[in-house]
């Protein structure tokens, strides 16, 4: 494995044992406890269950305080209290106030409440530690009077938690043991009989002579309050004490008796609070009574359930991060983080028992944006220096390199010029190739797996005359493909080979066409498309014609004379006269083959002539050559050659060409207008300049050609030759050579005729060099 490969691996597993090892510390420590229990605050206050109508609060209110006066109250105040509850049948009273000093001034009404709890029989007193100064010196309980007159007695208090929050109680506590119940327990074990053994067994009494050196507690748990502040009914104390709440109202309840009242009650802060509300401690007392009674308590699970949570979610969430894509893994940290709050939230409803999600939470928010910079990380320098490969590749062929720019000190904008260059060589080189084969001198299709052309060049329209994708296709189905050839769709098929096959094809008796065929291989799964190549042939068959038929004239019209020759001296061996009047034959028979292997001589020179070797010349000295050259032929038959150079002697008629072969042309001109011109007329020859070309034109006073036989006149070995005439000497190339050299110097060659007229031959040629 490349290291580029194994990099991210070693970095996803060394982020992930570094969220793991951050979750399991903070789940073990504690590291989150706030958010955990900010949580549990708002998963309980979601999901609370309705206060029992049983349970009532009779609240020592303010207007208990304004109608009975000042705080402390005479204790024969609070026994008509009991005796009221008595009489009204109510269940059970839970009285927490503290008792544990007698009346100065009224030592009866002590008795009077004595005396009233022990007819009622089931009130509940609270035991509450002694403090000297901040240390804890021992347990405060009721006088004997009370306590020996009172059901049960229980210690009423909670804990709080470090922020404040009370959420939770221990059942037994006591100074040296934890022998008193917690009130709430100690009022249901008064109520409910069947629940003395609930909630662990009672502890075996300590003897006094016990260790009373510290607070003793056991048996702790969540208490899951029942609704916030003033949730359970509330009756002042003075309305139940006059008679305004009417008996009915009171019987078979659970009366809780204390203060409420500003600056007399200790309240506290709860889950259910709601915006800092505190709730008095009577209604705490209330709630654990009805949460015990319903036996909804909260268990709190071991810290190692939070951190093996967290790193199940840990892992988790990194193997999605690995493997999924990107929407899905920006999607999983908060579904997996909301799932173990609900996980935790379904535990403390339905189980009693709570975890904290905050650890889970944690790792999924950490490893998402840990392993994501990472990933960018790696992709950023992989970035980098694929686009510092690019860059260095150069630019396409033609293209200057770039201008330099200046250094940049940021990153981002040194990546984005290193972007806007690539993207630019990009465009650059695609243009190139877009360019190149829309110039390459054959043609291309390029048709796709469906059988659709997704690529064609100008040379490919030309050929097939066709200019749109479904006309193109549809002149290569068109075209006359060989019948042994198996097709697939209206082409070739290759049958899947690499190869390329080449079949020539004639679309019409004019043209002939190169066609090459080869797969163009894509998906192994799919089928293949195929790239054909269209090349003009049509030249080559000229060629290769023109070469068959010079054969067939070297064959027949070369032979012929050397055959003549031989037999004519083979005739008249012996007979030396004879002999003597058989030479102007055998001379005319030699002319005749020599004059055709020059004239094929000088077609190969004027075919295989290179532009690069041409040089500047004067066609006017050119001009005049070639007259005097073909003088003695035209003084032969009293033909006067007239020459016109007037516009050279006013600019010079400067060329690039061969002059060899551009006098033969002119004297091969000059020859045909002797040969064919009308004994005793005159042959014009001029040398003018028109627009970008100099013209040298031939005129004869003979016959002139015939419509019919222009068409003929510079093909090889093609003689004009009219009714009522001798054929005229020669061997038919002299034309032929005339259009090559024209051809070959980047001009033409016309000629204009009219029976009885004569004809002229213009030869024009380019005032500027040619290749």
């Amino acid at each position: 494995m490349s290291p580029l490969l194994r990099r991210p691996t070693f970095e996803w597993f060394a982020v992930t044992v570094m969220c793991m090892v951050i979750v399991v510390l903070a789940a073990l420590e504690g590291w989150l406890w706030r958010i955990d229990q900010s949580i549990y605050d708002s998963t309980l206050s979601a999901f609370m269950r309705p206060p029992s109508s049983d349970v009532v609060i009779i609240a020592i209110d303010d207007a208990s305080l304004a109608s009975l006066g000042r705080w402390p109250w005479s204790r024969r105040t609070h026994a008509a209290l009991v005796d009221r509850a008595r009489e009204a049948g109510a269940r059970a009273m839970m009285m927490d106030l503290i008792l544990d000093t007698p009346s100065r001034d009224d030592p009866e009404a002590d008795q009077l409440l004595a005396e009233a709890m022990r007819r009622y029989g089931q009130v509940v007193l609270p035991v509450v530690q002694a403090t000297t100064g901040a240390a804890l010196t021992g347990e405060t309980r009721p006088l004997p009077i009370f306590a020996d007159a009172a059901a049960a007695i229980g210690h009423d208090h909670v804990e709080f938690d470090p922020d404040g929050v009370a959420r939770s109680v221990y059942l037994w506590e006591g100074f040296g043991a934890a022998r008193h119940p917690q009130l709430a327990l100690a009022l249901l074990r008064l109520v409910v009989p069947a629940l003395q053994r609930a909630y662990a067994p009672v502890p075996a009494p300590v003897d006094d002579a016990g260790d009373r050196s510290q607070w003793m507690r056991t048996n702790w748990l969540r208490i899951p309050f029942s609704g916030t502040p003033g949730s359970y009914t509330h009756y002042s104390y003075q309305a139940v004490l006059n008679g305004k709440v009417s008996a009915d109202a009171l019987r078979g309840k659970i009366l809780v008796v204390g203060a409420t009242a500003a600056g007399l009650a200790e309240s506290v802060l709860t889950p259910t609070s709601g915006l800092s509300r505190p709730m008095a401690g009577v209604e705490v007392q209330a709630n654990i009574f009805d949460a015990l009674r319903r036996g909804s308590t909260v268990g709190l699970l071991p810290s190692w359930v939070s951190a093996a949570l967290a790193v199940t979610m840990v892992l988790t969430l990194m193997l999605i991060l690995l493997y999924a894509e990107a929407r899905t893994g920006f999607i999983a940290p908060f579904a997996l983080g909301a799932l173990a709050i609900v996980l935790s939230g379904v535990g403390l409803h339905l189980g009693g028992w709570w975890f904290g999600p905050a650890p889970a939470v944690l790792g999924c928010m950490l490893a998402y944006p840990l392993w994501s910079w990472r990933r960018l990380e790696f992709a950023q320098r992989y970035l980098d220096a694929e686009l510092i490969a690019l860059e260095r590749e150069g630019t396409p062929p033609g293209h200057g390199p770039g201008e330099q720019e200046q250094a940049v000190v940021d990153g981002l904008e040194a990546r984005i010029r290193i972007v806007r260059r690539v993207a630019q060589h990009q465009r650059d080189v695609r243009r190139f190739i877009a360019d190149t084969l829309e110039h390459l001198p054959i043609g291309i299709v390029v048709i796709d797996q469906t059988n659709r052309v997704i690529l064609h060049n100008e040379r490919a329209r030309h050929l097939l005359q066709a200019f749109r994708s479904d006309a193109l296709l549809a002149a290569l189905h068109a075209l006359p493909w060989p019948a042994y050839v198996p097709m697939r769709e209206g082409l070739p098929d290759l049958g899947g080979s690499k190869g390329a096959r080449q079949f020539e094809l004639s679309p019409d008796k004019k043209r002939h066409l190169l066609v090459s065929v080869s797969e163009l291989i894509g998906d192994a799964a799919a089928r293949s498309g195929r790239v054909i190549g269209l090349a003009d042939v049509t030249l080559m068959h000229e060629a290769q014609r023109s070469r068959e038929d010079t054969m067939h004239f070297l064959s027949h019209d070369l032979r012929a004379p050397l055959a003549s020759i031989l037999t004519l001296i083979e005739g008249y061996r012996g007979e030396p006269a004879a002999q003597v009047e058989q030479i102007p034959r055998i001379a005319r028979y030699a002319r005749s083959a020599l004059d055709l292997a020059d004239g094929l001589f000088r077609l190969v020179r004027a075919e295989g002539s290179d532009p690069k070797d041409f040089v500047e010349l004067d066609l006017a000295g050119l001009v005049d050559s070639a007259a005097d050259e073909v003088w003695p032929q035209a003084q032969a038959r009293g033909i006067r050659i007239q020459v016109d150079t007037r516009d050279a002697e006013q600019e010079e008629a400067i060329v690039r060409g061969d002059f060899s072969l551009l006098r033969r042309a002119v004297i091969n001109l000059l020859t045909n207008a002797i040969k064919y011109g009308a004994a005793n007329s005159s042959v014009f020859l001029s040398l003018s300049a028109e627009g970008p070309d100099w013209v040298i034109r031939v005129r004869d006073q003979g016959a002139g050609i015939p419509a019919e036989a222009l068409s003929r006149l510079f093909r090889r070995f093609s003689r004009i030759v009219d009714e009522g005439r001798d054929q005229p000497s020669g061997v038919g190339l002299g034309l032929l050579i005339v259009k090559t050299v024209a051809e070959r110097h980047g001009g033409t060659v016309v000629v204009d005729s009219e029976p009885g007229k004569g004809c002229t031959f213009a030869l024009r040629l380019p005032l500027r060099a040619v290749g």
